[in-house]
Parts: structure tokens; sequence; C-alpha cells
């Protein structure tokens, strides 16, 4: 890739329209899919349900080399507060609704053909704030290389949040010639092996997926049941509560489940269900989701751990590469699986004055916040 003289890629051209509905998108969705090392989370049978759902008409950008379609992304533009300004924003695969947003994305990224990822992610960066005069990109649960085209592309980025991901690597378990259970530490291991001696004692221990879409929907529903379920005994509420996360995710499996690309799991011990897992399966990477279990006064049982072991027992089996618990801080997900990349909540700016103010005037604040916080403590 050349630049010009204002370190903007030569032969990358950028359009930008209002997206079309989802039927007139797939077929050239598809085509660039075919050519990306894409995330679950850019395939189609999720953008297509968040499309439908979408509170806001999304803006399409199309990002083209020599008339071909090298990349794709979808932009929410909106506005958002900074002190007392309220900025022309636009966010990546994500609306701005808290709500709807619960549906949570990971690995964001544009959608964009092998070796153009950089070019790509730089000259967006570079056209929103150029030519849509945008003042702030919001871009939710992205990995590092975003931070790098920002720079290199003369803006100002901060992380607004950050989560470590954690994941079990399934080709390193199946060229070292163990099982998982082997691969564990001692003391989960054996808290995992308890658990399973204590379910047995009431039947077969079987873990299973479902058949068909139906049965995927009807297990899904009986997850969330259980998810809100441990939600509400700690005086809360889970996903699944949120507008619209259940209509969501059915739109989803009616995609996902006919390619192989979800999966509703449940263990059973003996006849009784006492837990699912939801997990997306897409390119060798299986993603797990969200969950529901049955919780017992014995703190001996372990569902969760037992239906994490016995999955990716299944999976390691079956020849995926990676088993991943994507984002989020879990003691269980530590003792189960490996840190993994980190994800995190960026917003890029332009280096204009009202930036660096916002900037100081964030940094006054949380010092504010931790002097007072001090001070409460030593009273």
């Amino acid at each position: 890739m050349t630049y010009d003289a204002s370190g903007r890629e030569k032969g990358l051209e950028v359009a930008f329209a209002p997206c079309p509905s989802p039927t007139a998108l797939e077929a050239e969705w598809q085509e660039l899919l075919a050519r990306a090392d894409a995330s679950f989370f850019l395939s189609w049978p999720w953008i297509a349900s968040w499309l439908e759902r979408c509170p806001h008409p999304p803006l399409l950008a199309r990002v083209t080399a020599e008339k071909r379609l090298v990349g794709a992304a979808l932009f929410v533009e909106g506005r958002e507060r900074a002190g007392p300004w309220r900025l022309r924003t636009a966010r990546l695969h994500a609306t701005g609704d808290a709500e709807m947003d619960r549906i949570a994305i990971e690995y964001n990224d544009v959608l964009a053909e092998r070796g153009f990822e950089a070019a790509v992610r730089r000259v967006l960066l570079r056209r929103l704030v150029d030519e849509r005069k945008v003042r702030r990109i919001v871009l939710p649960m992205v990995l590092s290389h975003w931070e790098e085209a920002a720079r290199s592309s003369g803006l100002r980025v901060r992380r607004r949040a950050e989560s470590l991901s954690y994941r079990v690597d399934l080709e390193t378990l199946r060229g070292r010639g163990i099982g998982y259970l082997d691969a564990l530490g001692s003391r989960v291991r054996g808290q995992i092996r308890r658990a399973m001696r204590l379910y047995r004692e009431r039947g077969d221990l079987v873990l299973e997926a479902a058949r068909d879409l139906p049965e995927a929907r009807a297990w899904l529903l009986a997850l969330a049941e259980l998810h809100e379920a441990r939600f509400r005994s700690k005086n809360t509420s889970g996903a699944f509560s949120a507008r619209g996360f259940g209509d969501f995710h059915r739109a989803l499996l009616a995609r996902a489940v006919p390619l192989g690309a979800a999966e509703i799991l449940r263990l059973k011990a003996g006849s009784r269900p006492i837990g699912y897992l939801y997990n997306f399966v897409w390119r060798g990477w299986v993603g797990y989701y969200t969950s529901g279990f049955v919780y017992e006064p014995d703190n001996r049982l372990k569902p969760g751990l037992v239906a994490h072991a016995l999955a990716i027992e299944r999976y390691l089996r079956r020849g995926a590469a990676v088993y991943d618990f994507m984002a989020g801080a879990s003691r269980y997900k530590a003792s189960l699986a490996d840190p993994g990349p980190l994800l995190s909540t960026l917003v890029v700016e332009p280096d204009l004055f009202f930036s660096r103010l916002s900037d100081r005037l964030r940094g006054l604040r949380e010092r504010w916040r931790t002097r007072a916080a001090g001070a409460a403590g030593a009273r």
C-alpha cells in the first residue's frame, strides 16, 4: 500500500451511504466475508440479526481498491455529550442504546479482505473525521491494532473500558496428546472430578447439543430462565431482561444453527437437566457466550465447571482450535483457561482544542474523585 502526502492510503476509495436492507446487503457482505479473516461477530448471522433490530439506521462504509470491494463496516451516527459540547459521534457495529448494546459484541472490527485490514481501519478513521465531520468515534470491544490505526492516522485515542479475555488453546492440547482435565491445576481438576462423581450418583452425566432449531430455541428459553433466576438471587437482573435481547438471539439462532455456527448444549445428570451453554462456532473458534445452571445447596456440585470441562473435551475431539471464554474477569475463567487478548472500548478523536480540553477536565475530575475517596477513607 502506498500513501499520499497526508499519509492516507492511495488507491483506496471510500463511500458512505445509508445501509440497505439486510436482504439487499447479504450477497455483498457474504462475498467479502469469504475473503476475510473475520470473527463470528462479523458473520452474517450476527450482522443481519443486529441490523433488523438496530433502532437507528446505520451508515454503510464501503472501501474499494480498483473497484473491488476490500472493506465494509457499519456505523451508527449520533451525538454524545462531552462537557458542554454534544459531539457528532459514530459507533462501530453498536448503537449507543444501552439496552440494545447488551448483546455485547466482541472482537469488533471492520470486515476486510485479507491483507487490507490495517489500511481499511486507517482510511475509515480518517474519512469519518475529514468527510463526515465526526468528532468522536467509539469502537466497542476491539483489539489493540485499532490503537495503532488511530495513532498512525494522527488521531487521539483513549480507552473507555477494557477487559481481559480467557481461552483454552485446543491445538496445543492436541499436540501434547493430553486431555483438558490433565492440563488443569490439581485444585480445580479435583473439584471437577468430585462434582462429576456426585452427579453420576444420579445417573449418566451427559452433555448433548440441540438437534435442530426448535430444540435450540426451547433450550435457550430454559437457559434464560436459569440465567435470570441466578441474577434475581443477587437482587439484580441478567442480560435476558434487556429489551430485545431474547428477540435478537432467537433471530440469530434461526440463521446460525442451520450453518452449525451456534450451539445450545445441555448437561444432564440422569434424567434431570442441570445446565445449558450457549456457544458460537466459527472457523475453528468456539466462543462461550452465556449460560444457565441449576445451583444447589451442596457447594461441591459445580455445574458450570463440569459443563465447561465436558464442552471443552467435546470440541477438542471435534478438531476445534480454541475455546474462548471471551471477555470478563471472572474467577472461574481464570481457573479454567489462560489469559487471552485484551479487548477495549476505544474513543478516537481528532486532535482539536476541545478534545484536549475534555481530556484535561476528565483528568481533573478523576484526580478530584481520587482525593475525595482518600479523604473519606481517612475519616
